[in-house]
């Protein structure tokens, strides 16, 4: 994943930690303000009890009522809270309590320890309270005769009310957590396919189209944003390819005059200049017939004329091939690349010409083109790589004409690696102008490959 990550997975992620922090910070403060609404309340009723049992016990005791007073704190328990009720005497023993199973015992030995050591022994007066987090204790006192003082122990509960105040603070902390994951999945969803999806598709289909595909996926639909971008590239794309289409078009235009430029002066050079050399030629002919008879002397004069005639005849019949090589349509391309490897073997180089079944070409510009892929191809070979043998072969296969360009030589030199040799774009020109590909690169037994792919249409 790359830094920083996509809006599509930050901005949800973001949305769901916040949310689940203010949930959390949500929980604490509904939980505390529960417990101590809670604690407000057992306090009041804390207060209640005791003082109506500190009261009960004053006048029970006073009246010699034990049995009475230990009734009545036995039914005090009743209310939810209290955990536990006792009666303290000045000896800090235990006169009633709500179990019936610590009177007369001493009440640190007794469950109302806690409460009983909420009393300072230097000030036995005040209501006396203490609390922790899972109960809250209290001590009312009372006079017992005239200089005695008493007590009345209550032990309030908390951990009913602090389970289900967890419960309910624990249920909402859930529901809300399930809500902010809710929220942020379908936050991530509106990006992801609302916008990042879309614009992923318009990238792609703006690759393939930078990349010359003529097939493209389709554009994002829709009203907004994304939409309004899609229809501005679709606007500009069909522009450009009227534009490309038109630049396509003269370029081929051009290419089509100079190819026929060339065609004119192959054509001049063989019926015009070729037909007076050819005349000359003849007339040399006669003339070191007559020489012969009239002057011997001159007859090798004459022949070395005869000789250089035909020199220049046959210089002018190759530039007049080069010029307008023979018909390229049906068998012309296979005879011309023929005449192509016979006038490329020289010296130490041998040009070869496979083909291995006929390949007949309908298409006269998709011939001529191919042939001058292969005739550049050539020639580079012959100038830059120091070849001792060139292959040319050519073929079809499932209707895609290949052609390929092999040589041994000294392999790709630094303008072909970098694709900046002013042949090497004109092949590639060439072969986008036919709607082929062009592939250079190492050849399997060392060297150079040159290789043009073309689909044929039927």
């Amino acid at each position: 994943m790359r830094f920083p990550p996509p809006v599509r997975y930050t901005a949800p992620l973001l949305a769901l930690v916040f949310g689940l922090l203010v949930t959390w910070f949500d929980y604490r403060l509904n939980l505390d303000l529960d417990l101590a609404r809670h604690l407000a309340e057992i306090r009041m009723r804390t207060d209640s009890n005791g003082r109506r049992l500190a009261v009960l016990s004053e006048r029970l005791l006073a009246a010699e009522q034990r049995d009475a007073l230990q009734t009545q704190v036995e039914t005090m328990p009743d209310v939810p809270e209290i955990e536990i009720v006792g009666v303290m005497d000045h000896e800090r023993k235990i006169i009633a309590d709500s179990s019936g199973k610590w009177r007369g015992r001493s009440v640190e030995s007794t469950p109302l320890a806690a409460a009983a050591a909420l009393i300072d022994p230097t000030e036995q007066v005040g209501i006396q309270r203490g609390e922790n987090r899972k109960a809250l204790f209290c001590a009312y006192p009372f006079r017992i005769g005239q200089t005695k003082t008493g007590w009345a122990l209550l032990v309030f509960s908390r951990a009913d009310a602090i389970a289900a105040a967890q419960a309910d603070a624990n249920s909402q902390l859930r529901w809300m957590a399930s809500a902010m994951a809710l929220f942020s999945f379908a936050l991530w969803s509106a990006l992801h396919y609302g916008f990042a999806a879309r614009l992923a598709r318009l990238a792609v289909t703006m690759r393939a189209f930078g990349e010359g595909k003529n097939e493209t996926p389709s554009l994002p639909k829709g009203g907004d944003e994304v939409g309004e971008l899609a229809g501005a590239f679709s606007t500009m794309a069909a522009k450009l390819r009227i534009r490309e289409a038109e630049q396509v078009r003269l370029e081929r235009e051009v290419l089509e005059i100079s190819e026929s430029e060339r065609r004119r002066i192959g054509h001049d050079l063989h019926d015009g200049l070729g037909q007076q050399l050819t005349a000359a030629s003849m007339t040399t002919n006669a003339l070191v017939g007559a020489l012969n008879t009239d002057a011997p002397a001159l007859v090798s004069r004459g022949e070395d004329i005869g000789r250089q005639i035909r020199e220049a005849i046959a210089e002018a019949r190759a530039l007049s091939r080069g010029l307008a090589p023979v018909a390229l349509v049906d068998d012309g391309l296979m005879a011309a690349l023929t005449a192509l490897v016979e006038s490329g073997s020289r010296g130490n180089v041998r040009c070869i010409f496979e083909c291995a079944e006929p390949v007949r070409l309908r298409d006269a510009e998709v011939a001529g083109h191919i042939y001058r892929i292969a005739q550049e191809a050539l020639n580079n070979a012959l100038k830059h790589a120091s070849p001792s043998e060139i292959r040319i072969g050519l073929e079809s296969r499932d209707g895609v004409l290949v052609l390929e360009v092999d040589d041994d030589g000294d392999g790709l030199h630094e303008k072909a690696e970098a694709g900046d040799g002013i042949g090497l774009r004109v092949m590639c020109y060439r072969a986008h102008l036919i709607g082929g590909t062009l592939e250079i690169g190492p050849a399997p037994a060392g060297g150079t490959r040159v290789k043009c792919r073309v689909k044929l249409t039927t």
